[in-house]
């Protein structure tokens, strides 16, 4: 049976769909370390400083808001509960860093189909590994990322180590929300190029929606509080905060929250990719 008659019938539920697939990305997991390893070291090729590129970035946005909100508006790092570390560049960095992840690897994602045509037309595999790859190529980098800033916050005597597992298992949600907006944009972006560019526009407003330079608490009850408190981008964030700069596990309803957004917005990624998948070598 080829892969083509193997994929779902496009009626089954989105959870079905995402089932089916599954296991046929999981059938092909080698093609999806390949691609992922191509997808690593051709990032930075020919460039002088290589993987310190992926470092650089988040540090110049720390340096620049650190200037901006302590130096110019004169304002207070967020304290630490229960920690009490008070750190602006650990509090921005803990919060920058998964947000980055999200909005960096579905930017790269969007154009991921479209920079497979050649291969989606001459070989027949699971399409969804060209977004999958880019997901895992971005998780490795966040994962060194992570690495220095748990050194950098036991610096300052905040002892992040105990709290490595839950570290993992949110970002491990984050990782399957994020793959599950990639699939659908990235498949939306095959038949309306606009995907790119309204992505431009909705990352720069969510990362002003989301508690990176902020803390929520200090706002006033407002629409703007509860976007950044609980919607997708500010829980996700919002309980990275919890654990790294807090130390403390997220709210039962918080960690509910995640689940629930991760598992739901995947299946309808993969489903809505998978209903629109077979017409992309048509299309491009």
């Amino acid at each position: 049976m080829t892969l083509a008659a193997a994929r779902p019938p496009l009626t089954r539920s989105p959870y079905t769909v995402s089932r089916m697939s599954l296991r046929s990305a999981m059938a092909h997991r080698n093609l999806l370390y390949l691609l992922s390893l191509k997808e690593l070291r051709t990032r930075y090729k020919k460039s002088i400083f290589g993987w310190a590129w992926s470092l650089f970035n988040p540090i110049s946005q720390m340096l620049i808001f650190t200037v901006i909100f302590i130096y110019v508006f004169k304002a207070q790092a967020p304290v630490g509960d229960p920690s009490g570390v008070r750190n602006f560049p650990m509090y921005f960095l803990s919060g920058s860093l998964p947000f980055n992840f999200f909005s960096i690897t579905i930017g790269v994602s969007i154009g991921a189909v479209q920079g497979g045509a050649g291969l989606i037309k001459k070989v027949q595999f699971p399409h969804e590994h060209l977004v999958f790859s880019v997901v895992v190529a971005q998780f490795v980098t966040l994962m060194i990322e992570m690495a220095l800033l748990t050194v950098g916050l036991m610096a300052l005597g905040n002892n992040v180590l105990p709290w490595l597992v839950p570290l993992f298992v949110v970002l491990g949600l984050l990782a399957f929300f994020t793959s599950g907006v990639a699939l659908a944009l990235a498949a939306a972006n095959v038949f309306y190029h606009d995907v790119n560019y309204l992505w431009g526009i909705l990352s720069q407003i969510l990362f002003y929606a989301t508690p990176v330079i902020y803390d929520p608490r200090t706002l006033d009850f407002t629409p703007i509080k509860v976007l950044a408190q609980y919607g997708p981008t500010g829980s996700f964030i919002t309980a990275i905060h919890n654990i790294v700069y807090d130390l403390r596990l997220p709210s039962p309803l918080r960690l509910g929250e995640l689940v629930a957004l991760s598992v739901g917005t995947f299946a309808i990624g993969l489903w809505v990719y998978n209903r629109l998948s077979p017409k992309f070598a048509e299309e491009m």
